[in-house]
């Protein structure tokens, strides 16, 4: 997930060089974003998953409403008060946040194929 990440922040790196200034910032700015939601998820993941079953969904879904809540007032923030292009932003974090939220399920899968096959 992470090399994954590293070759997408690259690419984006190139993008700089070929895209307006406050295009290539709104672009890279929806892609952090969106990596802090996904990374934040992956901690709730990594630090409850030997929990117990209803006490990690309890927290895994009130970290997800808080999370959102907070991405929310981030990404209103950054359009309300920066001058960053909006139709870049928001594309870009529409586009990475799906990205990276399949990444994470892939993720999440061989994990438990891994402890299924431990049984």
């Amino acid at each position: 997930m992470i090399r994954q990440n590293i070759i997408v922040l690259c690419v984006l790196a190139v993008l700089f060089f070929f895209l307006p200034v406050d295009k290539a910032v709104a672009i890279y700015s929806g892609f952090l974003l969106s990596a802090i939601f996904i990374a934040s998820s992956a901690w709730v993941i990594d630090f409850f998953w030997e929990a117990e079953n209803k006490l990690f969904i309890q927290v895994f879904f009130f970290s997800m409403a808080i999370r959102f809540i907070l991405i929310l007032i981030v990404f209103g923030i950054l359009l309300g008060v920066t001058k960053i292009d909006e139709i870049y932003f928001t594309v870009s974090f529409i586009i990475s946040y799906l990205y990276q939220s399949v990444t994470e399920m892939i993720f999440i899968n061989k994990i438990l194929q891994k402890r299924s096959n431990k049984k």
